[in-house]
Formats: structure tokens, C-alpha cells, sequence
């Protein structure tokens, strides 16, 4: 699979994620109530939704999926993530002008081209170029060399490129794999799933979870039940009959 098609896959399963309709949603709100470009006074409410709609959406799942395409690189420089964000900048202003020929042509108040493009390029590609930038300082190092990357990695539709692997769950005839970028199920046995997460440490606190010793952050007990917090703010239940291991375990690790 070459790396447009596999930025691609991923930036589409991206869609799914309930953030990323919930940023377009907020943002088709402001660009609705508020209507820039004259927008406000000269659209009726029903057109002007349809038109910030189109343009949010349209931008939004570029974005998406150049961000992907930067993510997927092991180094990003900054001149590189510069470059993508003037290409960003162009094509959103393309989107715009060519939506805004098409539907805005008809209103007393259409701001022109000039106006336009010189609203939407550099404010897309300033967005672009903060969000890339924050992200690139966000990633997390690759903490697990390739050739002892553990194989359940390999088992991920969602994050193939995920570098490690926080806890495992039993969901029924699933295993809730937490990844550092994200969640996803896999049809398997917990059991099985432990024994491919070689060369990663953990410790299985309960018959249903199991937690790497780099993603413990420390241990709540309150009366009888005892969990672990884990350094993504998630806790999970300690089996009593496992807790003195498990201590034993934090202790040697």
C-alpha cells in the first residue's frame, strides 16, 4: 500500500471520530451566525447554512487529511509543514472562490474576488500552519524500535501506526486495544492479545484488563476497591487476588 492510499484509509476512518464532526459543526455556527463576506444581511438563513456548510466541510476533510499525510512522516520539518500550509492556503481559497462564483454572484453585497481570497489564504494557512506546528510538538516519540514492535500493532486497522500500547480490555469476544493515538477493538481473546504484546512490560491487574508498566501512574485505593490510574487520566479496576502481585510487580519494574 503506498502512503497516499494509506493516508487516505486513515484520514477516512478519521471521519468516524465523533471530534471532528463536532469542530465542523461549531465551526458551520459561527460562520452562520456570524456570516462573513456580507453574508448575515444579503443570504437567507436556509441558503447561507448550505453555503458555510459546503465550505467548512470541504476544507475541513483536506485538512484532515493533510494532517494525516504529515503524521504518517517520521521527521516533518518545519519548512516542510511551512510549504503544505501555503499549498492549505491556495486550495481553500480556490474552494472559496469557486463556491462563492457560484452561489454568492447573485447578492448586492459580494465582497469580489480580491477580497476574498485575500481573506481566506492567509487565514487557512495561518490555522493550518498553528495546528500542524502544535501537533508536531504533541507527537509522542517512537518509544518501541521496529524490529521489536509488539505484533499486535499489527493486528490495528485504525492506528496501524501506533508505537504503543497502554492497556488491553476483554469486551465480550473483543479486546479493547489503547493505543497512544487512539482505541480500537479486535476480535480476539485477551489472553491472546497479552501473548502478542511482547516486548512491551504489563501486568494483567484483572481477568479483564491488562496494563503496560509504562502507562501505571499510580494506585487509588478507597475501601475495598483498589484501581489504577493511568497516565491518560483512565482508571481501571485492581482484582484483589491480583494486588499483591501486581505491587510486586511495580516494585521490580
Amino acid at each position: 500500500m503506498d502512503r497516499s492510499t494509506d493516508t487516505t484509509q486513515i484520514a477516512v476512518r478519521s471521519l468516524g471520530h465523533s471530534p471532528f464532526w463536532i469542530i465542523n459543526f461549531g465551526a458551520i455556527a459561527v460562520c452562520f451566525l456570524s456570516g462573513p463576506f456580507g453574508t448575515l444581511e444579503a443570504l437567507p438563513s436556509g441558503f447561507r447554512l448550505i453555503y458555510w456548510g459546503l465550505i467548512v466541510l470541504v476544507t475541513s476533510m483536506l485538512a484532515l487529511w493533510l494532517h494525516t499525510f504529515l503524521r504518517l512522516r517520521d521527521k516533518v520539518s518545519v519548512l516542510v509543514i511551512i510549504a503544505v500550509s501555503m499549498c492549505f492556503g491556495f486550495l481553500v481559497a480556490g474552494i472559496v472562490l469557486v463556491l462563492s462564483l457560484a452561489l454568492l454572484q447573485p447578492i448586492d453585497r459580494y465582497p469580489g474576488n480580491i477580497e476574498l481570497v485575500s481573506y481566506s489564504f492567509p487565514s487557512a494557512a495561518i490555522i493550518f500552519l498553528l495546528s500542524a506546528l502544535v501537533m508536531r510538538s504533541m507527537a509522542v516519540p517512537k518509544l518501541v524500535d521496529q524490529k521489536t514492535r509488539p505484533a499486535l500493532l499489527d493486528r490495528l486497522e485504525k492506528f496501524p501506526h501506533a508505537q504503543q500500547i497502554l492497556s488491553l480490555s476483554a469486551q465480550d469476544h473483543y479486546v479493547e486495544v489503547t493505543t497512544e493515538i487512539g482505541t480500537e477493538l479486535c476480535l480476539m481473546r485477551l489472553s491472546d492479545a497479552i501473548a502478542k504484546v511482547e516486548p512491551i512490560k504489563g501486568f494483567q491487574i484483572h481477568r479483564s484488563h491488562w496494563i503496560a508498566a509504562s502507562a501505571i501512574k499510580s494506585i487509588d485505593a478507597k475501601g475495598t476497591a483498589t484501581h489504577a490510574l493511568l497516565v491518560d487520566g483512565r482508571t481501571l479496576s485492581i482484582s484483589q487476588s491480583r494486588l499483591a502481585d501486581f505491587k510486586e510487580f511495580l516494585q521490580a519494574a
